[in-house]
């Protein structure tokens, strides 16, 4: 597995044995707490629409729909776009499914609320960053909430690199996920390599993730008219600290 993979590497990476595992390693009770969080954070009426960018497979959409909003879920994986149609169809759920690159697709309404949960804060370069937030602030109404999760913030990343270094085994069912992650200093991301097990099959997928301090979050957000209200640590609300493995960063459309 190679240290230096490409900055477009998101295009094709989500797809096989890797969406098989992710889709079923989160707790269902995981995404219910997460979806209490968003909602008292967004203090929003049933109806309101949501934008959900990317979605993946769409655990927090379809949660979102069940409990009475509208989601637009946009995402470039056909794997994860194919099986969230399916779910949509099977219980006729209120969600506007699109397969697009986040970076280029055309958002023709406004929304009252957006998500971006999963670590996929990152994805992209700074530049690419910059005209990621601005078409979600765009497409947001004067007020509504932007809410970020993620575990690659540079005080949660950091502080805990020895840890990120040592290589992993995870497994979720049959699958058997094995771990390389490589900091690279001088641009700040981090490279992680992965070997996918499944009975006689196997696969292997990296992934590059830039990371940013929650300064330069913050500072990138308000610079697109999203100003920052809280940072937690986890969807109970402590408030975030150098060395928390994750954060929830709420900003509200100014």
């Amino acid at each position: 597995m190679a240290n230096e993979i490409r900055d477009n590497w998101y295009e094709d990476f989500f797809q096989g044995i890797n969406c098989e595992m992710w889709e079923n390693a989160i707790p269902a009770g995981i995404t219910k707490q997460e979806i209490d969080f968003l909602l008292s954070e967004f203090n929003l009426q049933q109806g309101h629409d949501i934008l959900d960018i990317p979605c993946g497979f769409g655990r927090h959409a379809v949660e979102l729909a069940k409990r009475g909003f509208s989601v637009t879920g946009i995402d470039i994986s056909p794997t994860f776009i194919r099986g969230l149609a399916e779910k949509i169809n099977a219980e006729s759920l209120n969600i506007k499914v699109i397969q697009a690159d986040i970076l280029t697709v055309q958002l023709d309404i406004k929304f009252s609320g957006a998500i971006c949960l999963g670590n996929s804060f990152g994805y992209f370069n700074i530049d690419k960053m910059k005209l990621f937030v601005e078409k979600v602030s765009a497409s947001l109404e004067t007020g509504a909430k932007f809410i970020i999760n993620s575990g690659m913030i540079a005080e949660s990343i950091l502080p805990n690199l020895a840890h990120y270094a040592k290589n992993k085994t995870h497994r979720v069912g049959d699958i058997a996920m094995d771990v390389t992650n490589v900091y690279h200093v001088e641009d700040s991301y981090l490279v992680s390599n992965l070997l996918y097990t499944k009975e006689s099959e196997s696969e292997e997928h990296s992934f590059k993730h830039y990371v940013f301090t929650l300064g330069e979050v913050k500072r990138l957000l308000k610079s697109y008219g999203l100003h920052t209200i809280a940072t937690y640590s986890s969807t109970s609300k402590e408030a975030y600290k150098a060395g928390d493995q994750q954060v929830y960063i709420v900003a509200i459309k100014e």
